[in-house]
């Protein structure tokens, strides 16, 4: 047998480095921005600032921006390494000691950013996400969930997990009874319908439902999924479980066992047409217009750095689900992913150019760029890295081989 490796594992490699350099540069941007630089008044005082902090915590939404904001590039490192003959000491090490002196130098150029404030404790934060990161993307064999990370349960994963964040966000837990007191009111005493919100929910699952087809006990999946989604909502602060949230849920739990009547080729396609249509018709309400012309941010994240972090975080992955959904469906059918990213990534930005002419709307080029970080990552969830369970191995999983459609 020839030594060269498997043309697919090749490309999940080129992917794992082109999603790093990404990364890397995000990391960048969302530490330095907005890119105004001025020589300090005093440059050993700035250091001595940035070196000698009073407290190390600097409130939760900072701590959670720096560990999230490394975290990609703690997964993504130990990728890199994997298939390195290095002890897992060694490779840990090498991850950490390049992330923290990435860290480190992203800190000492905020000196020269007068809207930024250097800080020796973000350093610390982002190791403790490159840290989590290599504890996600340990190798299989020593995790106890290790078919998880088989090649069949990668991509209904995703985005089952993409999902759930989508419900549970900002994932900050309220373990009190109050809370859950609070949270079921909306369902039980005060009721209120808005179609917007069951349409989301039930369309969303249903994608997600489609997804799933693959897996052999795909109906628990389905089940489970806005199960753990409801206990996440009484758990989380400032979520509630409503009415059309639930109604939708339901809803969508059908339409995806209607859709698995279907053939795949069919399903897939209602599926990518019915994500688009919501896509584009959500962001484009109240369908009203202004007067005059909005701002269009053409710096990409810069919006999501104005206003709520949380808001727009949340508004950020909701945008990479629904686009994720249109790319990967219509990839399953034969298209292209590089047209489907560029062609997505056009739509999305003449969609975006009509919300300078509606009330409330941010227009913002960031959303236009989602479809290349999943063109990134498809190679990585549609093939086994070294260390991962074979689809062979995953017989009591998987469905056997059936008649091609």
């Amino acid at each position: 047998m020839s030594g060269d490796p498997d043309p697919q594992t090749a490309g999940a490699r080129r992917g794992v480095r082109r999603l790093m350099a990404l990364c890397v540069l995000l990391a960048a941007h969302g530490s330095i921005y907005p890119w105004r630089f001025a020589w300090p008044p005093s440059l050993a005082m700035a250091w001595q600032h940035m070196m000698q902090q009073s407290s190390w915590w600097t409130g939760l939404g900072d701590v959670v921006g720096n560990i999230a904001l490394f975290t990609p590039l703690g997964v993504l490192g130990w990728l890199l390494l994997s298939s390195s003959a290095r002890p897992a000491w060694l490779r840990a090490l090498l991850v950490l000691a390049a992330g923290l002196a990435y860290a480190f130098v992203l800190q000492v150029v905020q000196i020269f950013v007068p809207e930024r404030d250097a800080a020796w404790s973000d350093v610390v934060w982002n190791t403790v996400g490159l840290a989590l990161g290599m504890l996600l993307a340990a190798p299989a064999s020593l995790i106890p969930l290790a078919r998880l990370s088989a090649q069949p349960l990668r991509l209904p994963l995703t985005f089952a997990a993409l999902w759930l964040l989508l419900q549970c966000w900002p994932l900050l837990p309220a373990l009190d009874w109050q809370h859950i007191k609070d949270a079921l009111k909306p369902l039980l005493l005060h009721p209120q319908w808005r179609t917007v919100t069951a349409l989301d929910a039930a369309i969303s699952l249903a994608l997600v439902g489609l997804l799933l087809r693959p897996l052999r006990h795909r109906r628990l999946w389905l089940l489970a999924l806005p199960c753990a989604a409801a206990c996440g909502v009484l758990l989380v602060e400032g979520q509630v479980l409503s009415v059309p949230r639930g109604v939708g849920w339901i809803v969508g739990v059908l339409a995806a066992a209607l859709a698995w009547r279907l053939s795949r080729r069919t399903a897939a396609t209602l599926g990518a047409a019915l994500a688009l249509l919501w896509f584009t018709f959500d962001q484009l309400k109240p369908f009203q217009l202004n007067d005059s012309f909005g701002e269009f941010h053409w710096l990409p994240f810069a919006a999501l750095l104005q206003g709520s972090l949380s808001a727009n975080t949340l508004a950020l992955a909701w945008q990479l689900f629904w686009q994720g959904a249109v790319l990967v469906l219509l990839h399953s059918l034969g298209a292209r992913a590089s047209a489907l990213a560029l062609a997505l990534g056009l739509w999305t930005l003449l969609r975006e150019s009509t919300q300078t002419l509606l009330p409330g709307r941010t227009a913002d080029i960031t959303p236009a760029m989602l479809p290349w970080p999943w063109w990134l990552m498809l190679p990585l969830l549609q093939v086994s890295l070294p260390g991962a369970v074979t689809k062979s191995t995953l017989g009591s999983q998987i469905h056997p081989p059936r008649h091609a459609p």
